[in-house]
């Protein structure tokens, strides 16, 4: 989850009354000054009591936070995003059982070590869906055999997609299930997790 507040930036002797975002990887400004900065182009951060200061191609900038909330600012700066395995809560100990396939690095790099051919030994549930036809029929089997388990539905993201999020959320609703994470798998795909209504 990002951090997020109306703040004060200081740039270039100008400043600017902004909204400012801070994703696991990139910091957006809005407001006056737009402006969007992938995390590893940004360089020395620090705190000066409310203050985050930091450098962009070379440029000092000064965000004046609010109290107290800095350090949480330098905190998410400088941590390495989770890792998409970490994102689906899968590893060696919780395992997935996954319905579907894809030729998608960071899915493959996830999925190495953590799934299960057997339904009873999986924590998750993962999906892999390109077409509403996929989806209709992993979520028939999946809800046979994992009743109790979160799914994961993993799909193509964008304008364009072949499984628009739309058409997911309102399939899974249909079938009495409720989302409750989302999280970005890469360029081309995203994932949303949904659990049965208690």
């Amino acid at each position: 989850m990002g951090l997020e507040a109306n703040c004060e930036l200081r740039v270039n002797g100008q400043v600017f009354q902004v909204k400012a975002l801070l994703e696991s990887r990139e910091l957006i400004l809005r407001g006056p000054l737009k402006k969007t900065m992938p995390i590893h182009e940004i360089s020395d951060p620090g705190v000066i009591n409310d203050q985050l200061l930091f450098e962009h191609t070379g440029e000092p900038y000064v965000l004046a936070l609010p109290a107290g909330q800095a350090s949480k600012w330098l905190k998410k700066l400088t941590s390495p995003p989770p890792s998409l395995a970490a994102k689906l809560g899968i590893d060696a100990a919780h395992r997935a059982y996954v319905l579907g396939t894809t030729t998608d690095a960071a899915v493959a790099e996830a999925l190495r070590g953590a799934v299960t051919e057997d339904p009873h030994q999986a924590a998750v549930a993962i999906a892999i869906a390109t077409q509403p036809d996929d989806l209709s029929d992993a979520l028939v089997h999946l809800l046979g055999v994992l009743p109790a388990a979160p799914i994961w539905i993993i799909f193509p993201k964008g304008a364009k997609s072949t499984l628009p999020e739309s058409a997911v959320r309102s399939h899974i609703h249909a079938l009495g299930l409720v989302d409750t994470k989302s999280c970005a798998v890469s360029d081309v795909l995203t994932a949303t997790r949904f659990h049965r209504r208690n």
